[in-house]
């Protein structure tokens, strides 16, 4: 039963997003058939989630979504099933840690927003460095994508992109410094993706 109405659900969302929005999809082809996936993304908006949820079709992803928005009862059971699952943010929550290993051990994909909250449009907030340890103790691969005006919404100004760059395989070495530097790459990579497909060329 839950994989019915998760579908019926899927349904609409594809239905609004492609469209009623427009939502345009570049680089489907760097998505892995198959594995355990580190989905790293940009965020702009409260309508983030879905839209690169629909746009990653064949593949389900388990978002880490800051837990307030699990505070509302009837949120946080949607939110749940939809297999999203709260993470404190300030502090290391280590439920939410062992949550996305299980997650990757499982094979499925693990979708996290590192700027930790929306910022506004284009400009490109500072990465927390947890999805780059998560990545490197796991060993799966980092898929960078970037979501383009999205912020207005549910007012449409200007095409929806969902853009999907190439994985980026994690370094092996676990340490400060590497987890730093992996951390700023993945952040390049998103930035150079707004930029190109017609972002902001501000950092934040």
């Amino acid at each position: 039963m839950r994989d019915f109405w998760y579908a019926v659900i899927r349904r609409i969302f594809n239905f609004v997003t492609y469209t009623l929005i427009g939502m345009q999809v570049i680089g489907t082809d760097n998505i892995p058939e198959s594995g355990p996936l580190l989905l790293v993304s940009n965020h702009a908006s409260y309508f983030d989630p879905p839209l690169i949820g629909t746009a990653m079709r064949h593949r389900l992803i388990h978002f880490m979504a800051k837990e307030e928005l699990f505070r509302n009862p009837v949120m946080g059971w949607f939110l749940r099933y939809m297999h999203t699952f709260p993470v404190h943010r300030g502090r290391i929550d280590r439920q939410a840690v062992v949550e996305s290993f299980r997650v990757l051990r499982d094979g499925d994909v693990l979708g996290i927003f590192p700027e930790g909250t929306s910022k506004d449009q284009g400009i490109l907030g500072k990465f927390h460095d947890g999805f780059a340890g998560i990545a490197i103790k796991s060993g799966v691969p980092v898929l960078p994508a970037a979501i383009l005006h999205s912020r207005p919404l549910p007012l449409k100004k200007g095409p929806i992109y969902v853009v999907f760059g190439r994985p980026v395989m994690p370094p092996q070495k676990y340490d400060k410094e590497t987890v730093r530097q992996f951390t700023d790459q993945i952040r390049e990579n998103i930035l150079d993706m707004i930029k190109k497909y017609g972002g902001s060329n501000h950092e934040g």
